[in-house]
């Protein structure tokens, strides 16, 4: 059952599409135009930009922003071949739109990707408006053709003679593709420079033209059998290999740039050249009479190469009104593709949806998109080619005002616009900066990591410079009862020497410098003049001076060094502990001198324990007492 209610979906909609499918007599040229008309709005229906919100004249994705350009050119093909003005605002809106701050096709929203290939397709879509004489844009509204030759002076400024002797490069912008030189972007200048040479009547375009076959046929972009290849690498192999791939619009602007030439200088030379481009497109993307590009056979195309067809459908039919005697080719290969590619417009939803293997017999491959749309909507309009005005000029009727000067020249190029590749030496230095950061980078860590680096004064003695690295483990004080030793030695005194443990000093074996000897702890060795040789140790009191030195102690008691170990030893050497170990210090000082007597005496003194506490802790305050210098 559920196999029966399938093959029933399966055979309505098949009977849908065939009910819906673009019926065209071509014998009639209304018909060729309602199917025109079906196509083009298959397309249009893609575009959002005239909507809230939107930006008008760009394509959502993942169109990039150059197919919004071509397809903008097969929209002023529509209204010229089918004189149908229902797209014709939006038309303008978008071209008008686009042409950014300096009326070059360079807007800011297309900067991040702005290839050169990019710009000269909005470029000839402006020239193409010229050319067919689309409605003048409104003053102050740059004009069709001074647009196209802004995007020219722009070209011929970026022509590269640093690499390759010559030649546009692919990207703009340093970014990827930059070392590419590819026959898109400069086929395309080349397209351009011959349609304003014939347009304007200026030979300089014309030079141009020849400039770029020129080298594009020495360096090999365009070999002895007139095949056209797609890209070469400058920066590292100097043009010296090709990328052999081939791609239909390649061929397809090199042989409209060369039937313009012809056009233009009557000459065998141009008209050889447009032979030998036009066999080679024929065997190569026309087999069996449709056309073909070279990804559909393993549907492999990718979004921008579903619409190659559709730029060298336009050329050819346009390269048969700049050079006639190729119309008897060119005509019944058109013909016989656009009846296949309108046989295979039969997909879902509508029925009217265009796919791109137009050699499946009018079977619908199940792709869809702009790019399908847009190459089955110029093939079906070249057809018309024979019944079409040809492209004029400013002496033939052409009313698109002229700008020479439009856009930047090779002398006046803005900044970012052109990068100078980095040279030898550039490389060099940034190598070298490299370097120095890199260094620059250990070192700090090393600096704020270690402490061998940390500077040390030297010592003194009384007052008086010493030397390095005399050091003592224990120190008589010379005194009866006393004993004052350095740091990591626990010293005694007779007066106080049981509040530490004993009468007797106890050496941990740390030794100290010299420069860390001063007078001794107590009244007993203040009148002594022998203080170098004696250890002055930092008094304890409850309040701090404000140079961080502990004031003396006036309970007279000798005490011992309160960092007993060799780290601390270590940092008596840069100055005094750090103020949270000596407020621990005090503290314990404190407690032990107030806090920890015999109950019995707290008891008859009519104290309680808490009061005793309050007592000791707010305590006496101690005047402070200058003491030397521990470094003197």
């Amino acid at each position: 059952m559920v196999q029966f209610r399938r093959s029933l979906a399966l055979l309505w909609l098949c009977t849908i599409q065939c009910t819906t499918a673009i019926d065209v007599d071509w014998t009639s040229p209304q018909s060729v135009k309602d199917a025109a008309a079906t196509i083009a709005a298959g397309m249009m229906s893609y575009y959002v930009g005239n909507q809230y919100g939107q930006t008008p004249g760009i394509l959502p994705g993942p169109y990039y922003w150059w197919e919004a350009g071509a397809m903008w050119g097969a929209m002023v093909n529509y209204w010229h071949y089918t004189g149908d003005s229902k797209w014709n605002d939006l038309t303008m809106q978008a071209l008008q739109w686009q042409v950014g701050p300096h009326n070059d096709f360079m807007p800011p929203n297309a900067s991040a990707s702005l290839g050169n290939d990019d710009q000269e397709f909005w470029g000839m879509a402006a020239l193409q408006a010229a050319e067919y004489k689309f409605p003048d844009p409104v003053y102050p509204q740059p004009s069709w053709l001074s647009l196209a030759q802004a995007v020219f002076n722009e070209q011929s400024g970026r022509w590269d003679t640093r690499t390759c002797n010559g030649g546009i490069r692919w990207q703009i912008y340093q970014i990827t593709g930059w070392n590419l030189k590819n026959s898109i972007s400069n086929g395309c200048f080349f397209n351009i420079a011959s349609r304003l040479a014939r347009y304007t009547n200026d030979d300089m375009y014309a030079q141009w033209a020849e400039k770029v076959w020129d080298w594009m046929w020495q360096i090999g972009l365009i070999d002895r059998n007139y095949n056209v290849y797609d890209n070469t690498e400058a920066d590292r192999m100097n043009c010296t290999t090709m990328d052999h791939t081939q791609w239909s619009y390649n061929a397809g602007t090199m042989l409209m740039g060369a039937s313009t030439m012809w056009n233009y200088t009557q000459s065998d030379l141009w008209k050889n050249r447009t032979t030998n481009l036009l066999s080679t497109i024929v065997f190569d993307y026309f087999p069996d009479g449709v056309m073909k590009d070279i990804c559909e056979e393993h549907s492999a195309c990718n979004v921008d190469q579903r619409s190659f067809k559709a730029y060298l459908s336009r050329w050819l039919a346009a390269t048969t009104q700049m050079a006639p005697f190729t119309y008897s080719i060119i005509a019944p290969l058109l013909l016989s593709s656009a009846k296949a590619a309108a046989a295979q417009c039969t997909g879902a939803p509508t029925g009217n949806v265009c796919g791109l293997k137009w050699y499946n017999n009018g079977t619908w491959d199940g792709t869809a998109g702009v790019g399908q749309q847009m190459a089955a909507l110029e093939v079906v309009l070249g057809t018309m080619v024979g019944k079409a005005v040809p492209a004029v000029t400013n002496t033939t009727g052409g009313t698109s005002p002229s700008n020479p000067h439009a856009g930047y020249n090779s002398s006046s190029i803005p900044l970012g616009e052109t990068v100078s590749p980095p040279t030898k030496a550039d490389k060099i230095g940034a190598w070298f900066l490299t370097a120095v950061f890199v260094v620059g980078a250990l070192y700090m860590w090393w600096f704020m990591n270690t402490s061998s680096h940390e500077w040390q004064s030297r010592p003194t003695v009384g007052g008086k410079p010493g030397r390095r690295g005399r050091t003592i483990s224990t120190i008589d004080a010379r005194r009866s009862g006393s004993t004052v030793v350095a740091r990591g030695v626990e010293a005694s005194a007779a007066n106080g020497g049981a509040k530490y443990g004993g009468a007797a000093s106890k050496e941990y074996g740390a030794v100290l410098p010299v420069h860390e000897l001063g007078s001794a702890n107590g009244a007993a060795d203040r009148g002594s003049k022998r203080r170098s040789n004696v250890l002055t140790k930092p008094d304890r009191s409850s309040t701090f001076s404000s140079t961080g030195v502990f004031p003396s102690d006036r309970n007279g008691h000798a005490r011992s060094a309160s960092y007993a170990s060799e780290k601390a030893a270590r940092n008596s050497l840069r100055g005094l502990p750090p103020i949270h170990e000596r407020v621990k210090e005090e503290r314990r000082r404190r407690r032990s001198n107030g806090l920890h007597g015999d109950d019995k005496e707290r008891r008859s003194r009519g104290q309680s324990f808490g009061e005793e506490k309050e007592k000791a802790i707010r305590g006496s305050r101690f005047k402070e007492e200058e003491m030397p210098s521990r470094l003197d």
